[in-house]
């Protein structure tokens, strides 16, 4: 019989650990925990087929519903229709709270590929949207490092299901541009549209016209002498309708855009005829009258400039007039004071104004003056200002120290987000399409107008949250804005998002995300704008039938950063002021 040395084990115990040991670690890999999450920092992103053949857990969604090309191949098997994720929960500590107030991380610190890290940027989430979110980590360093197409595999993997579960618009139909496309019948129609339009009898234009619209509404064409000649005949405001529809179909076309800011300039609306101009030029850079669409823009920003100093002269001496009214009946000094000096204001104009106002918010509400939340929401707005035409404005994105999701935009290109904001959405590009639709605002001049239409600290209240601003009442929302001011935000917000390295749908998924959580209520910035579900769909057809980029960078793994430092810094607020975990900051400002 074999003798133990010192120290040795019994041959029976050694194989009873053996066992053990080899158990255990088939539970750790069961559970993913030598897995996915383990790799080392620095590791090169898995290809997109690894990715999703790894996978073994389904969301399920209408297989009826995929196109040929929604999932990627190869598969060990033939997709049916379900989207493929990692079978691990995700392992997501407990936070405990004021964890880490007294310094807060460098967001850049946090390892993403550790067990460890990816927790904590998944803290918060639910399981499915953590699983998603581990997919675009992946798919946007792909996209990053030049891999385009492993990157838009894993950005439909991950995004088409629930897009192709909404309800959405009838099929995006391909334009048509040479009329020997058209049918037989069609090309009559244009050709006795073309004859009339020489002829000097205007229902031998508008008869055919009608007709080729009606049928054959992809013959862009057609759709642009249409809008022309309701124009020439002071029909303007049914050739913008008339484009509205063709545009949201085919936002890039130049024809289009060109008859828009015709007709845009017919109703005198300059500045919306500026940004059309200029969006022609950004969108179309090679054709021959990019650079004459530029100067027209040019030409229609000064236009609207003239138009609002008229308009703010007449109103600073309609306040002056009515402020010495008010002296005359009643003696009192602060009527004359206070027209006097929104008049004045005023004629400083968007960008005075705007800079007025922003201090008296930045001097009145906590702002984050954290360098990385600043440098992070600061690039983003950067980025997605320098597209939009209007390079007088000195734009400036600050973070307001307040857990709602809340922004507004000042005259001038003071943006405000709130940190709710930040914490709130899911990714880089959710954000950037919340920043484009208020900077959308800014650049078009929606709260200037409404400045220069009425009593200044009336109109602050209308686009402006912040009870305590400019002494505005307790309990205003951002109601002011018109439904086509709105739509126009969302629509050039969207052509910024396609235009600049983000998926076009950031915006889309912010309102989808708000809406399913939370509903209309209890999100400011979400139920003060009006008839979300509505303007979710239309979002949707307007990418769809665009052709938008949705497969685009989104910033998963920089944005989840960014809302963990968010959320500690928020925690620290709190415990600084003595606010409960559960209690809205903005109830203790009021």
């Amino acid at each position: 019989m074999r003798r133990l040395t010192k120290g040795q084990a019994p041959p029976t115990q050694r194989f009873v650990t053996a066992l053990l040991a080899s158990f255990l670690g088939a539970v750790l890999l069961s559970q993913g925990v030598l897995g996915f999450a383990g790799e080392p920092t620095g590791a090169v992103a898995e290809p997109a087929a690894t990715v999703l053949a790894n996978a073994e857990e389904a969301l399920p969604v209408d297989p009826a519903s995929l196109p040929e090309n929604t999932l990627p191949t190869p598969f060990p098997e033939q997709p049916d229709g379900t989207l493929k994720l990692p079978p691990k929960e995700p392992d997501i500590p407990e936070i405990a709270p004021g964890a880490g107030s007294e310094a807060v991380p460098a967001a850049a610190d946090i390892d993403a590929d550790s067990t460890l890290g990816r927790s904590l940027l998944l803290s918060g989430l639910s399981p499915e949207v953590a699983k998603r979110s581990e997919i675009l980590i992946e798919a946007d360093r792909l996209y990053q490092a030049g891999d385009r197409d492993d990157a838009e595999l894993l950005y439909r993997a991950a995004k088409d299901p629930e897009w192709l579960a909404e309800t959405g618009p009838e099929l995006a139909i391909a334009p048509l541009i040479d009329p020997a496309q058209l049918s037989p019948a069609g090309q009559v129609y244009w050709r006795e549209a073309q004859a009339g339009a020489e002829s000097e009898f205007p229902n031998r234009v508008l008869v055919p016209l009608e007709l080729l619209v009606e049928n054959y509404p992809e013959f862009l064409p057609g759709q642009a002498l249409y809008a022309r000649y309701l124009v020439q005949n002071d029909r303007a405001d049914e050739a913008a309708q008339v484009l509205d529809g063709a545009i949201a179909r085919y936002p890039y076309n130049p024809d289009l855009l060109k008859a828009q800011a015709e007709v845009q300039m017919a109703r005198e609306q300059w500045i919306e005829a500026a940004i059309t101009a200029n969006q022609f030029a950004i969108l179309n850079p090679e054709h021959p009258e990019a650079e004459a669409m530029s100067a027209l823009a040019r030409q229609n920003l000064d236009r609207f400039r003239g138009e609002m100093n008229q308009t703010l002269t007449r109103n600073l001496v309609s306040n002056i007039i009515t402020g010495a009214a008010g002296y005359i009946l009643t003696g009192g000094l602060l009527g004359p004071f206070s027209a006097l000096n929104s008049g004045i204001l005023m004629m400083q104009g968007e960008s005075g104004l705007g800079n007025q106002v922003a201090e008296q918010v930045k001097r009145q509400l906590p702002i984050v003056d954290d360098p990385e939340i600043r440098a992070y929401v600061n690039d983003m707005g950067q980025r997605l200002a320098a597209l939009t035409g209007r390079d007088e404005f000195d734009y400036t994105f600050e973070v307001i120290m307040d857990d709602s999701l809340n922004a507004f935009a000042l005259p001038g290109g003071k943006i405000f987000l709130n940190a709710g904001a930040i914490t709130k959405s899911h990714s880089e590009a959710e954000l950037a399409g919340l920043v484009g639709h208020e900077l959308s605002h800014a650049v078009l001049s929606h709260s200037f107008q409404m400045v220069t239409q009425g009593n200044l600290t009336a109109s602050l209240a209308s686009f402006i949250p912040i009870p305590e601003v400019a002494n505005i009442a307790a309990g205003l929302v951002v109601s002011g804005y018109s439904r086509d001011m709105e739509r126009q935000s969302d629509i050039l917000g969207t052509k910024l998002l396609a235009t600049s390295r983000y998926a076009a749908d950031g915006l889309h998924n912010l309102m989808l995300t708000l809406e399913d959580e939370y509903g209309n209520q209890g999100v400011t910035w979400f139920a003060s704008h009006p008839n979300p579900g509505d303007r979710v769909s239309y979002l949707k057809q307007l990418i769809d039938q665009g052709g938008f980029d949705r497969y685009a960078y989104e910033g998963v793994e920089t944005h989840l950063k960014m809302r963990y430092k968010m959320n500690q810094l928020i925690t620290q607020y709190k415990l600084e002021q003595g606010i409960d975990e559960d209690e809205p900051i903005q109830d203790r400002q009021r």
